[in-house]
C-alpha cells in the first residue's frame, strides 16, 4: 500500500503526477475522486439505478433503505412535467391551426338556429335514453 502525499491517505489507488519535470501534488481517491473513475469488473454487467448510480442524491433511510434527497427529487419531477421537444411541436402547431381558423365574428341567424337545432337532438337523446 502506497500512501498519498496530499491528504496522508493509504491505498493501493494512487496517482503520483509530474508536468515538465515538477511533481505535481499527488492523487487518490479520498483526495481527487473526479480523477479515478469508478473501478467495474469485466463481469459487472449490471444496469446502476437510483442510489447505486446516484450516491451523492440519495440519504439513508430509517427503515435501512435509501431516500432520494428533496432537492433531487424536486428536479427529477421538474423534468417530468416539463414538456418535450415532440410536446412542444405539437403544441404549437395546434396554436397556429387554431390561430388560423378561430372565429372573428358573431354566428349570424342561420348558424344561431342550426346550433339551437343540434342542442335540441342532443336533449332529445338524454330524454329517451332516460340520462
Amino acid at each position: 500500500m502506497a500512501i498519498c502525499g496530499n491528504c496522508g491517505a493509504e491505498g493501493a489507488r494512487i496517482r503520483s503526477r509530474w508536468r515538465e519535470g515538477k511533481q505535481l501534488p499527488d492523487e487518490c481517491p479520498q483526495c481527487a475522486p473526479q480523477s479515478f473513475e469508478k473501478f467495474t469488473a469485466p463481469s459487472d454487467k449490471k444496469i446502476w439505478m437510483g442510489y447505486e448510480a446516484h450516491p451523492e442524491e440519495y440519504i439513508k433511510a430509517e427503515d435501512g433503505g435509501y431516500d432520494r434527497k428533496p432537492e433531487y427529487r424536486a428536479e427529477q419531477e421538474a423534468r417530468l412535467q416539463a414538456e418535450s421537444e415532440e410536446e412542444r411541436m405539437e403544441r404549437e402547431k395546434a396554436e397556429a391551426h387554431k390561430r388560423a381558423h378561430r372565429r372573428t365574428s358573431a354566428m349570424d341567424m342561420g348558424e344561431m338556429l342550426s346550433a339551437v337545432n343540434k342542442a335540441r337532438q342532443i336533449a332529445d337523446a338524454f330524454v329517451q335514453t332516460g340520462l
